[in-house]
């Protein structure tokens, strides 16, 4: 018996200010092609079910666009018929426990089993899918994971659940609602043949029996994953099997990396910055150049105007200067900024260096500047 496993989809999510022909934002639009694309693919494996482990949408309120896009897909599914087992992340899951859950929504439709709220079990043939959703409350979800046990009566069974886990990195960073837990509490769930999880967006194996499908499309510099992609289980073969997990590439926009520039040796900023756009295939991909060893001076005297157009083949050019000898913006030009990234820091990434940020943010602001002034 064969699962599909796919995860993250992130339906709504946009980013950018570029707009398609249609006039729908470029990065909303590659999430959607991503989406359909591993439709395809599934269908194309025919599976016994497609698992989605969680966070369909980007939000708990998601476009009309985004839910129109869900059911399509889901329909697609329907028709080929393939069963299809979607939890709820922490993306797709309203704070407010008066709100109503889309899941509900798109429940009234069909076609899929869409689990929220509480966990369930879905039967499929001989495979029964232990559904348990993301919980605001952790320790409801930590409970649910300790009582979690295959089926006796079920030829194989699947946990699938939307967490992260320590040791294997963030999703991007902190998140609101996210959980993430021990690797012991996994392990304490019991035998089953595969554990299907959501929340980290890179494929990854978790441990003999788990693993994450992560995200079809990259939704930040954060995300390093080599391939995106939609995760097929033979559960049949086992997880000694070299058959048992494999990982179909899922095609998505390209993020390129260039390879930083040192102010410090170059004899014109301005060509060494252009220079690197002829080294690489660019065109329409997401693009970041690090400038290291630059002062704010140098970075100001830079030709933005001839760099802008050296780069127009691409979706997105980030450059990010890492200035030195000055900082863009001191505490004193701007005193209520810095406390209020001081205190978004503190509360929302109690984890990250507040000077470090604040410096960041700062740089970011003086690009900015020097772009609209361009």
């Amino acid at each position: 018996m064969k699962i599909v496993h796919l995860s993250d989809t992130h339906l709504g999510f946009r980013q950018l200010h570029r707009v398609n022909d249609a006039g729908r934002n470029e990065r909303e639009q590659d999430v959607y092609d991503a989406f359909e694309r591993a439709i395809s693919k599934t269908i194309e494996l025919a599976p016994a079910v497609a698992i989605h482990a969680g966070d369909l949408f980007d939000s708990y309120h998601p476009s009309s666009a985004a839910l129109g896009v869900a059911l399509d897909g889901l329909r697609r599914l329907g028709d080929a018929g393939i069963p299809v087992v979607v939890i709820a992340g922490n993306h797709s899951s309203p704070r407010a426990a008066a709100a109503e859950h889309v899941f509900a929504v798109l429940k009234r439709f069909g076609g899929a089993h869409m689990v929220y709220g509480e966990t369930r079990e879905v039967r499929v043939g001989d495979l029964a899918v232990h559904a348990i959703p993301h919980d605001n409350d952790p320790q409801r979800l930590v409970a649910a994971l300790r009582r979690a046990r295959p089926a006796a009566d079920a030829g194989f069974n699947v946990l699938v659940t939307h967490v992260g886990l320590d040791g294997l990195g963030k999703v991007v960073g902190s998140e609101a609602g996210s959980v993430t837990l021990s690797g012991e509490v996994l392990a304490g769930t019991g035998e089953f043949d595969y554990i299907a999880l959501g929340h980290l967006h890179k494929f990854a194996p978790a441990c003999g029996n788990a693993a994450y499908a992560g995200s079809l499309e990259r939704l930040s510099w954060a995300d390093d994953a080599p391939v995106k992609g939609i995760v097929e289980v033979d559960l049949a073969a086992g997880r000694q099997s070299a058959d048992y997990l494999t990982l179909h590439s899922i095609e998505g926009r390209r993020f390129v990396t260039l390879e930083p520039v040192d102010a410090a040796t170059a004899a014109n900023l301005s060509d060494a910055i252009i220079a690197r756009a002829g080294g690489a295939d660019l065109a329409a991909a997401m693009v970041r150049l690090s400038v290291r060893n630059v002062s704010v001076a140098d970075w100001n005297a830079v030709d933005h105007k001839a760099i802008a157009a050296a780069y127009a083949g691409c979706l997105h050019f980030e450059r990010e200067p890492q200035l030195i000898g000055a900082t863009t913006m001191s505490a004193a030009a701007a005193p209520g900024l810095r406390d209020f990234l001081l205190g978004w820091a503190g509360e929302h990434a109690p984890g990250l260096d507040p000077d470090n940020f604040v410096a960041r943010a700062e740089a970011f602001i003086a690009l900015a500047d020097q772009e609209l002034a361009a």
